[in-house]
């Protein structure tokens, strides 16, 4: 299939991954070279990024893992440098902060967090990633079932400016050294429902060397006020288009996909927190609410011709067919209806 974009599909770095093409990385290449793929974005967590194993040019991004706490973490970081400032390095023994305790999060402090991200990006300039994509987006457990947040598109987005800027500083002319995408989410941060709160964003970043990543699926799950496939992708063309050039020519990358939750959303919050919720371990409210997200970001394939427009709107130089399939015949015809569409 012909198209004026790369077409990559989305697969976690874990072993588990690959069985459904045979197990090996080679397996990997031959299925893409028989797709007429131009390769893997590849999901990762804190692990090494390069196998020996991998064929070089298979893996064309990285996404970088996520830190629910993140803004928790990078506010105390911040808290406690002014405190030891202010009282000659004596600290306090009682913070009163939530503990991500390991092993549920690699990463139980800012530093760890920012050390991470920095260590994935050399690994991806590594392997010549030609991108690293990063979530910019803030939840509270509680938040992710009632849809009622305490932080807007605008906190976050000034919160996560800071934190960028501070993470890329360590890197040689204070660039990160593959492009940065940042991705939307349905949760406050980058949306795509608050282009003003985008166009400070990218005023307060002290680097250039970054893009937007649009998830389809993503912004389905915050627009609409339908279930069905049709609606879905008009809620989102219609998003699109109120977006301002600056915004628009900044988006590079598509992750392609659709869904339908607004239904399950709705039943989410008439049934509000469940009882004794409040009283759980950090991780046990994260395990919760992660169930209820994967719920929600369904992963469907786009069938109707309209989805075409999506990526039309947004002229991007790479799409991603982001589908979480059980096996390679479900793939298959995942990469079949959304290439049929986009025809």
């Amino acid at each position: 299939m012909q198209t004026s974009w790369k077409e990559l599909i989305s697969l976690p770095v874990y072993p588990w991954g690959r069985t459904i093409f045979g197990g090996k990385w080679t397996d990997v290449e031959s299925f893409c070279q028989k797709e007429e793929l131009n390769g893997v974005e590849l999901y990762t967590g804190y692990e090494d990024l390069a196998p020996s194993d991998i064929p070089k040019n298979l893996i064309h991004s990285v996404h970088l893992p996520f830190h629910s706490g993140w803004i928790e973490m990078f506010e105390e970081e911040n808290k406690q440098t002014v405190h030891r400032q202010e009282t000659n390095e004596r600290e306090s023994g009682n913070t009163g902060t939530t503990q991500f305790e390991k092993p549920f999060f690699p990463c139980t402090t800012h530093h760890e967090f920012s050390a991470a991200l920095r260590l994935q990006l050399e690994r991806a300039a590594r392997i010549s990633a030609e991108y690293a994509v990063y979530h910019v987006g803030y939840y509270h457990t509680t938040e992710m079932l009632t849809q009622t947040y305490v932080r807007d598109d605008q906190d976050v987005l000034e919160r996560a400016a800071e934190f960028l800027n501070e993470l890329v500083s360590t890197f040689p002319g204070n660039e990160p050294p593959v492009r940065l995408q940042f991705e939307n989410l349905w949760y406050p941060g980058l949306t795509y429902t608050n282009p003003d709160a985008i166009l400070s964003f990218m005023d307060r970043l002290e680097f250039s060397n970054y893009g937007l990543l649009l998830d389809t699926g993503h912004l389905m799950n915050i627009v609409t006020t339908s279930d069905t496939e049709e609606d879905c992708i008009a809620a989102v063309c219609d998003r699109i288009e109120t977006l301002p050039p600056e915004i628009l020519n900044r988006i590079d990358v598509v992750h392609l996909h659709w869904s339908g939750s607004y239904s399950l959303r709705q039943e989410r919050i008439r049934r509000g927190i469940p009882n004794g919720f409040d009283t759980m371990q950090r991780h046990d409210q994260e395990t919760f609410a992660f169930q209820h997200a994967i719920l929600t970001d369904q992963h469907r394939p786009l069938s109707l011709p309209e989805a075409r427009k999506m990526v039309e709107l947004t002229n991007p130089s790479v799409v991603v067919h982001e589908c979480i399939p059980k096996t390679l015949d479900e793939l298959k015809e995942f990469l079949a209806m959304q290439r049929n569409a986009l025809k």
